[in-house]
């Protein structure tokens, strides 16, 4: 315990190390303080501004997230200041996000949309008109709704540190911001799947995935990755179905069609990234991939020219 240091937050004493921020410090402890921006896999950028806490001495909250903790620090997370201003900022960051949450596909797992339940008011102050962004097309993979976006810059991290690609950046200042490429190009990267699992609203969603069942409909399993040679952790989310997913299909089997891929988080991997072959290679069950092996028989029969015929019957 020599090389931790003693915090106190919310009248109770806790040992971190000393590297940690405020907002690890009060994971460690079990209290759950409300985020965007920050991500424990991507560098901090403390621009959402929802972590905000009231340490002891200082003239207005911090934000947790950046906050280094020191020797002795007496840390709140549940103070009339702390959820005034987290009020705030909720309130701020709702301005010009839409109100579209029953046609978006990130309902049922939007973290704005939790926070604007659990601390959000019944109606909004503006009364300026919301603004609106144009999309971006990034691909076959990825779905942009750039209105919705509330600039946590978790792509361009991810895109930045993980991918290894400049691609994505923020544009304009103020109510102008945006996020989108620096040039008219697409994401040409194998992680690209991952935008949206990072995105904590709908801003990215996943263009195969769109409009086609809602979290709380969905089976989850755990499994491996086939297509990774580490066999990474991840989870196959079904849905039970009465028919072929494909229309034009012919077989009536009864099963569980696969709808999604997700990595698995808290596994024996450290870092729950997969590539978008391991993300959507499902879809070749949906086209009528062979399930079952076949063998080549060969019969001889003569005819009038002689030939011979050969014919693919099925192992079964």
């Amino acid at each position: 315990m020599s090389s931790l240091f003693p915090i106190t937050i919310n009248n109770r004493l806790v040992h971190v190390r000393p590297t940690a921020t405020v907002l690890q410090a009060c994971e460690s402890a079990g209290i759950e303080v409300p985020r965007f921006c920050y991500h424990e896999a991507l560098s901090v950028a403390g621009n959402c501004r929802r972590c905000l806490v009231e340490v002891q001495k200082s003239p207005k909250p911090v934000v947790s997230c950046a906050r280094p903790v020191s020797k002795g620090i007496v840390v709140y997370t549940e103070t009339p200041l702390v959820r005034k201003a987290r009020e705030a900022v909720l309130e701020f960051l709702l301005l010009n996000h839409p109100l579209d949450c029953p046609i978006c596909d990130q309902g049922g797992e939007c973290d704005l949309q939790e926070e604007a339940l659990a601390f959000g008011s019944d109606r909004g102050r503006s009364i300026e008109f919301k603004r609106s962004v144009e999309d971006k097309d990034c691909g076959p993979v990825v779905k942009t709704i750039r209105t919705r976006c509330i600039h946590c810059t978790r792509c361009i991290r991810f895109s930045s540190e993980v991918v290894g690609r400049e691609t994505l950046g923020s544009f304009g200042r103020g109510e102008e911001t945006e996020i989108g490429t620096y040039i008219s190009t697409l994401l040409r990267t194998e992680l690209s799947g991952n935008l949206v699992d990072l995105c904590p609203v709908g801003a990215l969603t996943s263009k195969p995935y769109a409009f086609r069942a809602r979290p709380w409909e969905l089976t989850r399993i755990e499994s491996l990755d086939p297509f990774d040679a580490i066999a990474t952790e991840i989870v196959v989310q079904t849905r039970g179905t009465s028919a072929s997913s494909n229309p034009s299909s012919t077989s009536t089997n009864v099963g569980d069609a696969i709808l999604r891929v997700l990595p698995r988080h808290g596994g024996l991997v450290a870092e729950a990234w997969i590539s978008d072959r391991s993300r959507f290679a499902f879809d070749g069950l949906a086209i009528n991939r062979l399930k079952s092996a076949f063998l080549r028989n060969t019969s001889f029969s003569s005819n009038s020219k002689g030939s011979t015929r050969q014919a693919l019957v099925s192992a079964s």
